[in-house]
């Protein structure tokens, strides 16, 4: 992965940052693929993220077979990442200028091929995400750090339980699988303290730096709300006190991944300087 430019970020690379920013419990590869497996916990660590795609249709028909096999195997449906365009399908993109160069040509070629062939056999699509980018050189220089806000290194009980919470999603299985996600990779997890100094928001950063690339990058994830406290305006509290270290650390970007149902958190994240640079969705076929 070359990571070349000081600015921007291509979609094959980008698909790799998000990979290692939210690493599976279980990776596996098959046929140049990286399978993900975390007990059915969040799609983004059950599905299989594919860069290079078989050219032949027989090897392609194969690949996914043993996905499916492997998916069987542990009692998951076989769900795939599939990437598209900001503006949408390969030929969308194609006609808006989004694609500058074969390697991305070809990457996102594949994806609707696979695409294709997964459409029939059945597979069902699911959540439709955005993911946003923000260079560095657009990380908004003056927020403000407000004392409600904490940040640690480390994934404190009461951050994993809150959020839990929140999520409603607090049996002992589950809380395993969540400490390992939240807490892979070099991270930093933040607070935002209710009036009685509890938590009531928080938010997951993690910080990447590709083998071989030299360069950090940052991505946002898991950021949350107390029900209660929704609409007070805190996740735009938690995004400033993420930018608030980012424009002290040497970051070359910064990535989010949002469900384009997620209106509420779009909205919150266009504010703040991000934008859609590419999409994707979810193939996934019931057991």
């Amino acid at each position: 992965m070359p990571f070349a430019d000081a600015t921007g970020i291509s979609a094959v690379d980008l698909q790799h940052l998000t990979m290692l920013g939210w690493p599976a419990v279980e990776s596996q590869e098959v046929g140049g693929w990286t399978v993900r497996f975390s007990s059915g916990i969040t799609r983004r660590a059950n599905s299989v993220v594919s860069t290079a795609m078989p050219a032949d249709v027989a090897a392609l028909d194969s690949a996914v077979d043993e996905v499916e096999r492997r998916s069987a195997e542990r009692w998951l449906a076989p769900t795939f990442q599939l990437w598209q365009p900001a503006s949408g399908s390969w030929q969308e993109g194609r006609a808006a200028g989004e694609i500058p160069d074969a390697e991305t040509d070809a990457f996102f070629e594949g994806q609707q091929r696979l695409g294709d062939l997964l459409d029939r056999r059945g597979y069902q699509e699911v959540a439709p995400t955005r993911v946003l980018w923000m260079d560095r050189q657009d990380f908004p220089p003056d927020t403000k750090w407000d004392r409600r806000i904490l940040v640690s290194e480390t994934l404190s009980q009461d951050w994993l339980s809150a959020s839990l919470r929140s999520a409603a999603g607090e049996d002992e299985a589950s809380r395993l699988v969540h400490r390992r996600l939240l807490g892979g990779g070099r991270s930093r997890f933040y607070s935002c303290l209710d009036a009685a100094g509890t938590i009531g928001g928080g938010a997951k950063l993690s910080l990447v730096t590709p083998e071989g690339s030299g360069r950090t990058y940052a991505g946002i994830y898991a950021l949350w709300v107390r029900e209660d406290l929704r609409g007070q305006g805190l996740s735009a509290l938690l995004v400033d006190a993420v930018f608030n270290h980012l424009v002290r650390l040497d970051v070359s970007g910064c990535w989010l991944q949002v469900e384009e149902r997620s209106t509420r958190a779009l909205a919150v994240y266009r504010a703040a300087g991000f934008n859609t640079v590419a999409r994707y969705r979810y193939l996934t076929r019931p057991n």
